[in-house]
């Protein structure tokens, strides 16, 4: 489950690290299940496998696809990537608040 915040195995060599890689683990595993509820609550499906809910990896996955573009035309300007309809369900079912993306 660590992985699921993109770790990878560390070794440690004193008890203070090793508690906090444990502790960091569990809110992984926190954080991954409440990912998983709040999808499951309001159905999010995953369009690539048939008949099941979309698990947190792969909304996440769905999502890190989103990026932040910076421009300057005389003055800076950033845009986010218009979601799909896919990303937007995501969104919405983690109440993510997308209303300042692209504001210039």
């Amino acid at each position: 489950m660590k992985d699921f915040l993109g770790l990878r195995p560390v070794h440690h060599r004193t008890e203070e690290r090793v508690r906090a890689h444990i502790a960091l683990c569990v809110i992984a595993a926190v954080i991954q299940a409440v990912i998983g509820e709040d999808l499951a609550r309001p159905d999010v499906r995953d369009p690539d496998l048939d008949d099941q809910v979309m698990t947190p990896r792969r909304a996440l996955a769905k999502l890190g696809n989103i990026r932040l573009h910076r421009l300057d035309a005389g003055r800076p300007i950033e845009l986010v990537d218009r979601p799909t309809p896919l990303q937007r369900r995501i969104l919405e079912a983690l109440a993510v608040d997308t209303s300042p993306w692209n504001r210039a």
